[in-house]
């Protein structure tokens, strides 16, 4: 199994998956980074044995620090779209093997998949509609994933990992 600590929240997936924090990669923050202001990355990307690739962004509103609901949309989108333009420049040229190996498996997928991990507080302040996120994510990311998934730890709809 491959568990990833993101903010806290603990994700482990099953034995036959790749995954990694790409946020954390050597490759994105020494180099794809500093290409130009503003470059971000997801949180996490994962690889499942029937080659589907997941893009993952976590955001925790029983957080105080965490961005505004109005700004998820776009800033989700961003990060989605950096990562994927990280994914060859990281299989050719990054110095981690680790790293290397799981963007060439990325590369490698026949499909695509966007998830959005939104952890809300009891009293679901900052109010984030889930379904308008997920209707917006959708318009942003169309020819990434027209339909990506919003999931909590209570509702991770049919995904195969888990989170706590």
């Amino acid at each position: 199994m491959q568990v990833l600590d993101i903010d806290g929240l603990i994700f482990t997936f099953p034995e036959d998956w790749d995954a990694g924090q790409f946020h954390k990669w050597s490759f994105y923050r020494n180099q794809f980074a500093k290409q130009s202001n503003g470059i971000k990355a997801v949180d996490a990307i994962a690889v499942a044995p029937d080659k589907s690739a997941f893009l993952i962004e976590v955001k925790d509103y029983r957080h105080p620090d965490t961005e505004k609901p109005s700004q998820l949309p776009e800033a989700i989108a961003n990060k989605v779209l950096h990562t994927l333009a990280a994914m060859l420049p990281a299989k050719l040229n990054a110095t981690d093997p680790d790293e290397k190996r799981l963007a060439g498996a990325v590369l490698k997928c026949v499909s695509l998949r966007v998830v959005a991990h939104i952890e809300l507080p009891q009293a679901h302040r900052p109010a984030v509609d889930l379904a308008d996120l997920r209707q917006k994510l959708g318009q942003l990311l169309r020819a990434v994933d027209a339909h990506p998934k919003i999931v909590s730890t209570q509702n991770m709809k049919g995904l195969a990992w888990t989170v706590t």
